[in-house]
């Protein structure tokens, strides 16, 4: 037998070793499970307003608990698109595509986002116009060190270069993503003399064995599920006041901070 086989067949004996019966979920329906996301608090957060969060905190959308400061182990990647309806017109979604490639409309019609382009630059038109006017996102399903929640990291808009930086940092290594966790921490962001903060990812080395055996359990479980619904918020990576948006997404996308 190959080191290529023996790999795979310890990697299926982790696998098995760690699918249990789990009670009391045997009526689950296809959309009951979301998955929280990993959310940074600004000035507007509902969090802050309700006093359950500061500027700067780093909290899990579902349990509400700070993360500032803890490890996150990615365990892989997806894209996906929505093109969110103007607050100022009830908000809500226009169009969601789940995978980055496929778009579902409010009223049922589908469209290819190769297509249909509105998540791209229209290099015909100047200033706003010229915007996309569907947010692309570039999510990590993962969890945190030592933890058994999984949970989703989203970038977009003004973060969206960090989350290329985060796949970047991953794919170097030539090894499984989640081989190596990221610390996150919140970063205070200036643009047109407005504030904000994002989430920043610093490497934080090799993972131990039990949370690569966790994270190939993740793989396993959720990687191919065309049914995974996930905490979405139409602010994540745009936190700055409408002020500091008044620069193209791409210009905030590819600032230095």
């Amino acid at each position: 037998m190959s080191e290529k086989d023996l790999a795979k067949q310890e990697e299926t004996k982790i696998v098995e070793s760690q699918v249990e019966e789990i009670l009391g979920f045997e009526d689950e329906d296809d959309g009951d499970l979301i998955v929280p996301r990993v959310k940074v608090i600004n000035a507007l957060s509902p969090e802050r307003k309700d006093k359950l969060a500061d500027e700067g905190d780093i909290i899990n959308s579902l349990t509400k608990d700070k993360l500032n400061g803890k490890v996150f182990i990615p365990v892989f990647k997806f894209n996906n698109n929505i093109w969110w309806k103007p607050r100022t017109e009830g908000g809500g979604m226009q169009c969601i595509s789940r995978d980055g490639k496929l778009g579902v409309r409010s009223d049922g019609t589908q469209l290819l986002c190769a297509q249909c382009r509105l998540n791209e630059f229209d290099n015909t038109k100047e200033g706003k116009d010229a915007q996309p006017k569907c947010t692309k996102y570039m999510n990590f399903f993962g969890f945190f060190e030592g933890e058994r929640m999984p949970i989703i990291l989203s970038f977009a808009k003004t973060n969206y270069a960090e989350g290329k930086k985060l796949y970047s940092l991953a794919k170097v290594t030539m090894q499984n993503m989640f081989n190596h966790g990221y610390r996150l921490e919140s970063k205070e962001m200036a643009k047109a003399g407005n504030e904000w903060f994002n989430i920043v990812t610093i490497p934080n080395g090799a993972t131990d064995a039990a949370d690569r055996e966790f994270a190939v359990q993740l793989f396993h479980s959720f990687r191919n599920r065309d049914d995974l619904n996930f905490d979405v918020d139409d602010s994540v990576g745009s936190e700055a006041s409408s002020a500091a948006r008044e620069a193209t997404d791409e210009e905030l996308a590819n600032t230095e901070f």
